[in-house]
């Protein structure tokens, strides 16, 4: 069986997830399960480079959710071409796409949660130049 998704390297990113056929707009690209970091780890894990791998679970009581499959390592862009939902009760990242999206197209979500959030601060704290 052939993988739909496909980690590529780009230069000055790192690794991106893209797609071998072209993704429909609303169409699903991946459905995560996510593994719950308690709030007692936030703060050793905030020291850590999981930390930038990770998504809130719940903000409110600082619990971190960790996402399998290709969940953890989608890029970021302020005005990205995918979305993500957090479906706590099923424990699960929902990747839909947003737009069309062709055949290995970077595949990117906004780090932010929100389309057009301008997500620097992520990046100049981590001493990173976003592109």
């Amino acid at each position: 069986m052939e993988r739909r998704l496909y980690l590529k390297n780009i230069k000055g990113k790192g690794r991106g997830v893209f797609c071998h056929t072209d993704l429909t707009e609303g169409e699903v690209i991946e459905v995560c399960p996510v593994i719950i970091i308690p709030a007692e780890e936030f703060v050793p894990l905030s020291a850590t480079a999981m930390m930038d791998y990770s998504f809130y679970f719940n903000k409110e009581e600082h619990t971190l959710s960790l996402a399998m499959g290709f969940g953890s390592m989608y890029n970021h862009r302020q005005f990205p071409n995918a979305v993500y939902l957090l479906n706590r009760e099923a424990k699960q990242l929902v990747f839909t796409a947003r737009e069309n999206i062709g055949a290995h197209t970077e595949i990117c979500i906004n780090y932010g949660g929100e389309y057009g959030i301008d997500y620097n601060k992520w990046f100049i704290d981590r001493n990173i130049v976003p592109i």
